[in-house]
């Protein structure tokens, strides 16, 4: 099939998002042709250009900073997470009418969260742990892997077309590691990219993979021994992470990226530079 705006006629296609289309063939015809040629109105165009987001893992430092930038972004119109508690939002949040939250008990997630994949444009992955909170290899390796996992199951049987994860500078699935304490940034490193392999392998049209180093999370620094890490190592902000993260998703709603990317820091930091000079 094809439309009509103006002069112009579009035709459709099964690779571009149906929605781009018609956007596309607004914008020639506001630029090209002539405004009053384009009986379209622009909030109309703008309200199909919004997209809805799924983000796991919400309550953790980068998770949390997504959730406030989707929130405040006006090409999300909404956001839902999924956790085993609700993401903490300042009550003056812009956006917040958009949020939805979901508590599940993770080991439950696809019988309780699976329905809230369907119809998702992205889903943002950020769960992760420490072995000192989740008390043992085994539970560090069932949130960091099997979680990870199991989201992006979920979100590939729903259709959904990108899948951005955060990982970890070094993420590397072939690293030699064992579970005794004394090895864990081995098996931190072995685990975090066995997750990336994981997700890669389901296909999704975008697999975005952000691999961050140091995380400055501000006063939200929980030791002393961090705080003095941040101010001698090299570190980005969690903000800066998100930031690309949200740009990522967008550019490929706009069909200007697709496949695998993988962001190291520098990555990110490009990134996160040209979104926020671009806002």
């Amino acid at each position: 099939g094809s439309w009509l705006f103006g002069n112009a006629k579009v035709y459709a296609s099964d690779a571009p998002p149906v929605d781009l289309l018609l956007l596309t063939a607004f914008q020639y015809c506001h630029t090209f042709i002539a405004p009053e040629a384009c009986d379209w109105p622009e909030s109309t165009a703008t309200h199909i250009a919004t997209m809805s987001a799924l983000v796991l893992g919400g309550t953790g430092a980068v998770g949390r900073s997504l959730v406030q930038q989707l929130l405040t972004s006006d090409q999300w119109n909404k956001v839902t997470t999924i956790g085993r508690r609700e993401v903490p939002v300042p009550a003056d949040q812009p956006g917040a009418s958009k949020l939805q939250q979901v508590t599940v008990k993770m080991d439950n997630l696809q019988q309780e969260g699976g329905p809230h994949f369907n119809g998702v444009d992205a889903v943002f992955c950020a769960l992760g742990t420490t072995r000192a909170d989740a008390g043992s290899a085994a539970a560090f390796k069932k949130v960091d892997y099997e979680y990870v996992a199991s989201s992006a199951s979920l979100a590939k049987s729903a259709g959904v077309q990108y899948f951005g994860l955060v990982t970890a500078q070094g993420a590397n699935a072939n690293i030699p590691a064992n579970d005794m304490g004394l090895f864990h940034a081995l098996l931190y490193s072995r685990t975090k990219g066995q997750a990336e392999e994981n997700v890669k392998s389901q296909g999704f049209a975008r697999t975005a993979i952000f691999r961050p180093g140091m995380l400055d999370r501000g006063d939200k620094a929980r030791t002393l021994l961090e705080k003095v890490a941040l101010s001698i190592l090299s570190s980005i902000p969690v903000a800066d992470v998100a930031r690309a993260m949200v740009a990522d998703a967008a550019a490929f709603r706009t069909g200007k990226v697709s496949g695998l990317g993988v962001f190291e820091m520098k990555d990110l930091r490009r990134a996160a530079a040209a979104a926020a000079a671009g806002s």
